[in-house]
């Protein structure tokens, strides 16, 4: 998006932020990190911004609207990148090194690998913008589009995906993080080629996860694909090929109908703690509300009783007392110190009784207290059967993993021709 491509309303918005700029400079931090090529906007300044948005009405895309007055205020270049996080906004600046055209010499190099991106300035990137508690699902969603669109939709055949798999995926990267961070294709380009190889173990392992729940599902193409890993050998044009095998670290071969009893268990059970733990939050959190004092209403009850029957003995003990007494001062009519016991009894009797009624007042009512017992009984019944399905999960974790890992590893390779 460029200035010349703006209506006035939306000229006027990006001048509006511009002056939001301009007025907050102390919120704005150049050198951040001791970095000389990050500036960062603070969240003060970045909720200053949101509020201004939220008072005008443009159908521009408000979040480049920003980008672009940012852009205009910092007289930025083309190639620098601007990241709106969710508490901040930081400005990547890259100079004209950092970025060059890749020469026909230095096709297949480590330039031509990154498109031509200086490495420092990528590796700058992702440590200081790329490795965030919001990116921490990016690996996840990009093997979730991969296998979702390449697998399930178009159908990739073995020969396909054995081809194109790692260009398929690193497209998808670098339209993930085009979109997540900037419109700079040149840089994440590169920056896509950069985190592949390092998270590449992470999105292959992410892949045959979702594979795997497919086929935990008996899904029909997920079934032929992974068919493919036990032919042992193809013929293609005339040529035999070695298949890669879905081997475990052990030298177990495993294959469809060898996975599929594990899988569909340890998935299942998997699926079944997942949703049970919801439940059970959700289960807690009602049970909290019933609690008088940090405590059960059936322990609070259950104390209050304790309390009132000492003080109902008291009140025995007492009124049987002051019985002796009365029948004591009709034999010692004139005795003054039986009196005065007599008139102090009386008092405690009448004040055990009010604590009494005090107590009795304050029990949960019995509704309540059944309601408490119905959701505490639901409670345990779903910890219990939370805990059977993870004894049943650690019962097929092992084989689940050595599946998972043989698959990443077939994955990963390729067929190869047999002399």
């Amino acid at each position: 998006m460029k200035t010349t491509d703006l209506n006035d309303n939306d000229i006027t918005i990006v001048e509006s932020i511009m002056d939001i700029l301009e007025s907050n400079e102390d919120s704005i931090e150049e050198n951040y990190n001791n970095k000389e090529d990050l500036v960062s906007l603070n969240n003060d300044l970045k909720i200053k911004i949101i509020d201004f948005l939220k008072t005008v009405d443009t159908s521009s895309d408000k979040k480049e609207l920003v980008k672009l007055a940012i852009r205009e205020y910092f007289e930025l270049e083309d190639r620098d990148i601007i990241v709106v996080r969710e508490k901040q906004i930081i400005i990547k600046l890259l100079d004209e090194q950092s970025i060059h055209e890749v020469t026909e010499e230095e096709k297949g190099t480590i330039a031509n690998r990154y498109n031509g991106i200086n490495e420092d300035d990528l590796n700058s990137f992702y440590h200081d913008i790329f490795l965030q508690e919001e990116n921490e699902d990016f690996f996840y969603f990009v093997a979730e589009h991969f296998v979702n669109e390449y697998l399930i939709r178009k159908r990739l055949d073995n020969k396909t995906f054995e081809k194109n798999v790692f260009p398929i995926i690193q497209s998808i990267i670098t339209k993930e993080l085009t979109n997540n961070f900037d419109h700079n294709e040149d840089f994440f380009k590169g920056f896509s080629g950069f985190v592949f190889r390092k998270h590449f173990k992470d999105v292959f392992s992410f892949v045959a996860e979702l594979m795997l729940n497919k086929l935990a599902e008996s899904n029909d193409y997920i079934i032929g694909f992974l068919k493919y890993y036990s032919l042992s050998v193809v013929i293609v044009n005339g040529k035999r090929y070695k298949v890669p095998v879905i081997e475990a670290e052990d030298g177990w071969k495993w294959n469809v109908a060898s996975m599929m009893p594990v899988i569909k268990v340890f998935i299942r059970a998997s699926i079944a703690v997942d949703k049970l733990e919801l439940e059970i939050e959700s289960l807690k959190e009602k049970t909290l509300k019933y609690n008088v004092n940090g405590i059960s209403p059936v322990m609070f009850n259950n104390n209050l009783n304790k309390e009132m029957n000492g003080l109902r003995q008291e009140i025995s003990y007492m009124a049987q007392k002051l019985d002796n007494h009365i029948i004591t001062l009709k034999d010692d009519p004139t005795n003054d110190k039986l009196k005065r016991d007599i008139t102090n009894i009386r008092q405690q009797l009448q004040d055990f009784r009010k604590d009494l009624k005090v107590s009795s007042d304050n029990l949960v009512p019995k509704d309540h207290i059944l309601k408490y017992t119905n959701l505490k009984r639901d409670l345990d019944s779903k910890v219990r059967h939370k805990e059977r399905e993870e004894i049943m999960m650690e019962k097929n974790e092992k084989s689940f993993l050595s599946i998972s890992d043989a698959l990443v590893k077939a994955l990963t390779s390729k067929k190869v021709l047999i002399s």
